[in-house]
């Protein structure tokens, strides 16, 4: 599967389109979420505990965190806060922790280090691969892929257009990984309703 949409020209071009949901609460929790980490100097299983379920809350599937793991993933968790870059088989860990889902450990990743780590869900799936179906949501390469990706947009030297464009409709700082992952979401969010509105 190709992650065929990850390109800079994609993205400069929808953030010339880029419009923000108004009164949304997924845009206006956002930096709540975020000061949460900013707070906290190491994370400890109650952390965890709360931050996976205010996760979640922006997730229509109930939790279940599975903690049999749970000194392997603090451990990660408190590595990725200081700056680690995971791999494969470290995403898995918290993962398998996190629900089994890779959507809910790229939310609970990018809250703690956003800089580091991209939001990854359904939208972004659907607007990367063009697919129906989430068929392959879950494989942490494509995680990495898109990470990859994202770093190789920020890089480009047009790129701060397309920071510019999107920062001014904030009013908090806003890294590449959200920028990029934002201009994604609103694109497929625009496209599925005109899609909706065509079959009626």
């Amino acid at each position: 599967m190709k992650l065929k949409n990850l390109k800079f020209e994609n993205i400069r071009k929808d953030a010339e389109n880029f419009i923000i949901t108004e009164n949304d609460s997924y845009i206006e929790t956002y930096p709540e979420f975020l000061k949460y980490f900013e707070n906290i100097e190491m994370i400890k299983k109650h952390h965890l505990i709360i931050s996976s379920h205010f996760t979640y809350g922006w997730m229509p599937t109930i939790i279940h965190l599975d903690t049999a793991e749970i000194g392997k993933v603090l451990f990660l968790l408190n590595a990725v806060k200081s700056g680690h870059l995971l791999d494969k088989d470290e995403i898995n860990i918290i993962k398998r922790c996190v629900n089994n889902s890779l959507v809910g450990t790229s939310k609970l990743l990018h809250f703690i280090r956003p800089e580091n780590y991209a939001i990854w869900d359904s939208r972004i799936f659907r607007y990367l691969t063009e697919q129906k179906s989430d068929y392959g949501i879950g494989n942490p390469e494509y995680y990495l892929e898109y990470m990859n990706g994202i770093k190789r947009i920020s890089e480009n030297a047009n790129y701060e257009k397309i920071h510019s464009l999107i920062s001014r409709n904030f009013d908090y700082q806003v890294y590449p990984t959200r920028v990029v992952e934002i201009v994604m979401f609103e694109t497929d969010r625009k496209n599925q309703y005109k899609l909706k509105n065509k079959r009626k």
